[in-house]
């Protein structure tokens, strides 16, 4: 058995919709160690946040898992009831996602909505306890003033007080993972920088295991100590930050790095992938990073590539590097 907090291994999800089957996750595994961070890097409509939502076990009504394993404190969070799942989610497992007004409710204060889950998860009752800990809660989330924000409602913060607290809420029952899902998208690049720092010095001292969810290699370099990136609900490549970043083996990952502005190479215009990512209701044959592809070859278009590790720890599904 695993010791390891999460390992998810041969996931595949896809969505029932009236217009047809969205193959939005197609065996993806990877595994995060206690105080390890992994990054999911990719493209809107990749397959990142599915694959966030199923190790919370929050997926919608209409995905199913075809295959695979969450294996949650080597526990298979795909074969627990509804009633067990609420048990490790947000107590072993939390999330917190890009818009933190989303994770309040306008009429309840912060502190009434961190006391209800402290309650509920923790089986805590006295209302000085509870607020106690709601207190030492918020204060670990790096918030200067935790009295004025417990009694605050939320649109009485700014976006960046109001992610703190909602990182506050998200590890106030003290999980073994946690799941961010571009929390940072929707700040400025001071709180950026502010948010990224205070989940790395949390990760450290907590010991989570992070899972970062993003859609830019240069917040992933920040914060990660390992990389998956994927294209169209598939593994590209993964291995550990600075070999992905400084030596990238998959046609796609490269072109991500090149999209990542630098300060110190001056440019006359942004550079893009020109393309955009497939159908999942109808993937193409072949490796479905090809008809973006500057490097395909004809056996891209016609047979998927295996994902085989090309160096100790460093994975890539390209025929490149096919043995």
């Amino acid at each position: 058995m695993s010791a390891k907090p999460l390992v998810v291994e041969n996931l595949t999800i896809h969505y029932y919709t009236l217009e047809g089957i969205v193959k939005a996750v197609r065996g993806v595994s990877f595994s995060v160690d206690k105080g390890e961070s992994v990054c999911l890097v990719g493209e809107s409509g990749s397959g990142k946040s599915t694959i966030g939502l199923a190790i919370v076990g929050a997926l919608p009504a209409n995905a199913r898992v075809l295959s695979g394993k969450i294996l949650v404190n080597n526990v298979n969070i795909l074969e627990l009831s509804s009633r067990e799942l609420e048990k490790i989610r947000g107590r072993s497992v939390s999330i917190i996602f890009q818009d933190p007004a989303a994770s309040f409710n306008p009429l309840f204060t912060v502190g009434q909505m961190l006391s209800d889950v402290i309650r509920y998860k923790l089986g805590i009752h006295d209302k000085e306890e509870l607020k106690k800990k709601a207190i030492e809660a918020l204060k670990n989330a790096g918030l200067p003033d935790p009295e004025r924000v417990y009694n605050s409602y939320p649109h009485e913060l700014s976006g960046g007080m109001l992610q703190r607290a909602a990182i506050a809420v998200a590890l106030s029952t003290r999980p073994d993972i946690l799941i961010a899902d571009e929390p940072t998208t929707m700040l400025d690049v001071t709180l950026q920088a502010q948010i990224l720092e205070l989940l790395q010095e949390l990760r450290r001292k907590l010991g989570l295991a992070l899972v970062f969810i993003t859609h830019n290699l240069g917040v992933a370099a920040g914060v990660c100590d390992k990389i998956l990136v994927i294209y169209a609900g598939a593994m590209m490549e993964f291995g550990p930050v600075d070999e992905v970043l400084v030596n990238p083996l998959h046609p796609y990952t490269r072109k991500l790095i090149e999209c990542v502005p630098r300060s110190s190479v001056r440019v006359g215009r942004l550079k893009y992938i020109p393309g955009s990512l497939p159908d999942l209701r109808k993937l193409p044959p072949g490796c479905v990073f090809a008809p973006r592809c500057e490097e395909a070859m004809d056996v891209c278009r016609e047979e998927e590539p295996p994902l085989i590790e090309v160096k100790p720890g460093h994975f890539v599904a390209c025929h490149k590097y096919k043995r």
